[in-house]
């Protein structure tokens, strides 16, 4: 049995990276931008990153996308994020260095993530969330300690 490894960076072969943008406004023939996503970044298996509208879709340095993680058109993801299994992203999101996103969340599109913020699973985000702040819950709202 061979197995699919993507320590240090890479893309498994059962991800689908740069498909059409998944919106309603775009038509077969319609410009669309490839993803950028940087070497060290690792892509699981069962990922799906779509191609941009307006600009490259951007996976950053030693960001992690696990299993049956979605990412829509024209997101920015930074570096050393981690989006767990079954979370999507909706299209021309932010997400900001160092965010953690949780098991099958759901970010609304447009929404800004800022560096350092986590997500908890199941979180349904509707709203910016700004830098190092915790949500969760739906809608997804902060957590106070």
């Amino acid at each position: 049995m061979r197995f699919t490894n993507t320590c240090g960076g890479g893309i498994d072969q059962t991800a689908v990276i740069g498909h059409a943008p998944e919106m309603r406004e775009w038509r077969e023939g319609d410009t669309a931008y490839p993803p950028t996503i940087h070497p060290t970044a690792r892509i699981e298996a069962f990922v799906s990153v779509d191609a941009g509208r307006n600009r490259n879709t951007f996976v950053g340095a030693r960001t992690w996308l696990l299993k049956h993680s979605h990412v829509g058109h024209d997101v920015q993801i930074g570096e050393d994020c981690e989006l767990a299994p079954g979370a999507v992203i909706g299209g021309y999101c932010v997400i900001g260095d160092g965010v953690k996103i949780g098991l099958n969340a759901c970010v609304k599109p447009g929404v800004t993530i800022g560096a350092g913020a986590r997500v908890g699973m199941g979180a349904v985000v509707i709203r910016d969330v700004p830098p190092g702040v915790v949500v969760a819950g739906n809608p997804a709202r902060p957590l106070h300690p």
